[in-house]
């Protein structure tokens, strides 16, 4: 006779949808009986791959887009990337096996690569070129085997020759001046765009001011394509070979120092901004007085009614009118500085706090050190076989990587105008669908996709609106973790965390040298930045170039993402200080207060005390 009894059968079959519809994915299930009760013992979801064998890597989104995404920046951007860098770019270079595969996808609030395009991508440049932090961007398993693949000669040199004939800015020598004019030129649009008042816009043209912002945001777009991806992250890893098998600079010391100093950087700009408005505050005991001792909203509200503040509050008008696209982050869901000054006011506190650092002098030596090491770099060149070629090889290649790393560090400033301003049309949006009645609170419109926005202001698609809360939901539970780094199917995997010595220490990926003792201050959100202290080591999820302006002040920093190029390791630098990235669980491993040892030179970070 059967085991179960009917009713046994119908309550183990409830329990199992119950447990579908709470988890949200198929689950299998463990369970037990015990006369009329049913037990459940264990669940976890199904792991079968299905039938999609895409391998997605957030590796790379670590390095580009390490963000928690709401589905309206997802939409926003997601489109731009894959039509424009990848699929537009690919057909350029003839690349045609990638012009027809998805370059994104978003998995619990985080963008995940398509490795199968990065691998083809890594294919057409040289075995050399392909270094240990391209491949982080793939399970260890298949580092080994991409390293060794073939190098599609013919095709990268008919790349090149397609890309002169077929899109004349995607020349190396080109592709930094024709980014340089459509910077003016988009600067001078914004100008005009930013004395609209989009709430004369009717509702049926609101989404026409989407469509005009692209067509002056396109060229963007299509230049990041050879200046990040190719000439940016190619030159750069070419530049950190040779050093290494020409001079020996395993450690990467010589690299970091060649690359650092550079001139035009408009993350230092604004950082030295943000000093100069510091102080500006320390300048004055009174305002200084009240920066420290005031909340950010109440020096807000003293600067506008207290004489002895007046001229403090023109300096922070000043920046803000200079700078006020800026944040901590690019995801559109978080307001920006001209949006909500308290951001701002907390840096100016946290800096305010500390002794004063002369940001310019730093910067001047940190040039004078650069060009010291580039002379020494090309001595030690020129003594070994054929260094009088190697030499010149080094020159040309050093130029391209310098100039392609700032191209890295400025497209983010301009990337920040631009959607700072998409912000400003989708809040406008929101501020209309919240006076019909159609969302609770303005946010929503942030967890709705831009289709779907436009779809809403013309009457149709109201079922998207029941969607609002789950994906509101996923986006909070997701904004202070990092989910697995590769995902295939429904299969989520990491590789190994290394750890010896029953933790001890800890490997990462060393992002700038240098060698840093202090107490550990562990960051998760903007909210917390004024409380790091002088001489602390940053431990955080990953930085923005909205959070540098803290640098100045700590021994160091960990992040579970990035890499040698991620903004936070340039700034870093720059600052002299250890930087070591790629640090999973960071943020849960270490606790605030906690003395550690943090070795850039190595990548690895020794646990003192806790």
């Amino acid at each position: 006779r059967p085991s179960l009894t009917k009713g046994k059968v119908e309550l183990v079959a409830k329990l199992g949808i119950q447990l579908h519809k709470h988890m949200g994915t198929p689950q299998d299930i463990e369970w037990a009986a015990e006369g009329d009760e049913i037990y459940l013992l264990q669940s976890r979801p199904i792991t079968t791959i299905g039938g999609d064998l895409t391998l997605w890597t957030r590796g790379y989104g670590d390095e580009y887009w390490a963000d928690v995404t709401s589905p309206l920046f997802f939409s926003i951007l997601g489109p731009w990337l894959t039509k424009y860098v990848n699929w537009e770019g690919s057909a350029i270079m003839g690349y045609r096996e990638l012009t027809n595969k998805p370059l994104l996808s978003i998995h619990k609030g985080h963008v995940y690569f398509n490795a199968e395009v990065l691998e083809g991508m890594l294919m057409y440049n040289p075995k050399f070129s392909r270094t240990k932090e391209l491949l982080n961007y793939f399970p260890e398993r298949d580092q080994q085997r991409i390293a060794n693949a073939d190098f599609r000669t013919g095709k990268r040199v008919l790349a090149m020759l397609r890309t002169a004939v077929l899109d004349r800015d995607g020349n190396i020598l080109r592709t930094d001046k024709a980014y340089q004019r459509w910077a003016r030129r988009y600067m001078k649009w914004a100008e005009e765009f930013d004395v609209r008042d989009l709430t004369t816009i009717p509702d049926d043209k609101l989404e026409d001011v989407i469509w005009e912002m692209e067509d002056q945001l396109v060229k963007h777009h299509r230049l990041i394509r050879y200046g990040m991806v190719g000439h940016s992250i190619g030159m750069n890893m070419i530049m950190k070979r040779w050093l290494q098998d020409w001079i020996g600079d395993d450690k990467g010391v010589l690299y970091s120092r060649v690359i650092s100093g550079l001139k035009g950087n408009k993350t230092i700009e604004t950082n030295i901004a943000l000093n100069r408005l510091t102080n500006a505050a320390r300048a004055d005991p009174y305002v200084h007085s009240k920066v420290l001792g005031l909340s950010s909203a109440d020096v807000l509200v003293q600067m506008r009614s207290d004489e002895k503040m007046s001229d403090y509050a023109k300096e922070f008008d000043s920046f803000l009118k200079q700078y006020g696209h800026r944040s901590h982050t690019r995801e559109v869901y978080f307001p920006r500085w001209g949006e909500d000054p308290r951001l701002v006011a907390d840096i100016v506190r946290s800096l305010a706090s500390s002794p004063p650092v002369d940001l310019e002098e730093l910067e001047r030596r940190k040039v004078r050190e650069r060009e010291e090491v580039e002379k020494e770099i090309l001595a030690k060149i020129r003594q070994i076989e054929r260094g009088w070629l190697k030499a010149r090889m080094f020159r040309i290649i050093k130029g391209f990587a310098q100039t392609y790393l700032m191209f890295r560090e400025n497209q983010r400033y301009y990337l920040d105008h631009i959607l700072y301003r998409q912000r400003r049309v989708y809040m406008e949006f929101a501020r209309r669908f919240l006076e019909k009645g159609m969302i609770a609170q303005q946010e929503d419109i942030f967890f709705l996709s831009k289709e779907e926005i436009f779809a809403l202001a013309k009457g149709e698609g109201k079922e998207a609106l029941s969607k609002i809360p789950e994906r509101r939901k996923e986006f909070m539970d997701w904004r202070g973790e990092l989910p697995p780094k590769f995902l295939k199917g429904a299969v989520e995997f990491d590789d190994t965390v290394k750890m010896v010595e029953n933790s001890a220490h800890l490997t990462g990926t060393s992002a700038s040298p240098g060698v840093a003792t202090g107490p550990v201050r562990v960051v998760d959100s903007i909210e917390q930045l004024s409380e790091v202290r002088e001489g602390e080591i940053l431990v955080t999820s990953n930085t923005d170039p909205g959070w540098t302006a803290v640098f100045s002040k700590i021994a160091g920093l960990i992040t579970e993402t990035g890499g040698i190029l991620s903004h936070g390791a340039v700034v870093s630098r720059e600052y002299g200080i250890p930087a070591v990235t790629a640090v999973k669980g960071a943020t849960k491993i270490f606790i605030t207060g906690q003395r550690i040892t943090l070795d850039g030179n190595e990548g690895l970070i020794y646990i003192r005390e806790g």
